[in-house]
């Protein structure tokens, strides 16, 4: 998932409301991690700041939830917070190089729509600064003890 999956809704004179109309995302639709998608939604659609506030919490809530779910058995639950920490920080270093090439991309979305140039700059520099957070959380992913055969394999 990424904010190119994400519909938002357009009032009467055409301009994006900020309310959330649907998300749709089929492209890479396979069994696999929950993580995969939580790694690519955060990469994308949330600055450092936000990212990292959310990366503190949302293994142990996944975990809750998931409890939840199964009727507060954990013992049906199939990973533990650790697991899913590990499997997010995989996917987290392959979604952060994407995002150089990607926020050009997005980007490029707004060309025509945006008049003013001091805007203009900011969301650029605001995309910037989002995947320099990417970029430099990977590499301390990659750097860590439990990652650093990664980092020594490939650089």
């Amino acid at each position: 998932m990424h904010p190119g999956n994400i519909i938002w809704g357009i009032d009467n004179d055409g301009d994006v409301k900020q309310e959330l109309e649907a998300i749709i995302d089929w492209q890479t639709m396979h069994e696999g991690s929950p993580m995969e998608d939580l790694a690519r939604f955060l990469a994308y659609c949330a600055d450092g700041v936000v990212r990292r506030q959310s990366e503190a919490i949302a293994f142990d809530y996944y975990i809750e939830c998931l409890t939840k779910e199964f009727e507060g058995d954990s013992s049906k639950v199939p990973y533990t917070s650790e697991q899913l920490k590990k499997s997010y920080n995989l996917y987290f270093v392959s979604q952060a190089f994407f995002t150089i090439f990607d926020f050009q991309f997005f980007f490029s979305a707004l060309e025509g729509k945006i008049s003013s140039p001091t805007i203009k700059d900011a969301y650029h520099d605001y995309g910037v600064l989002k995947s320099l957070h990417c970029i430099e959380d990977a590499d301390k992913i990659l750097q860590s003890t439990e990652f650093r055969h990664f980092y020594d394999k490939y650089g």
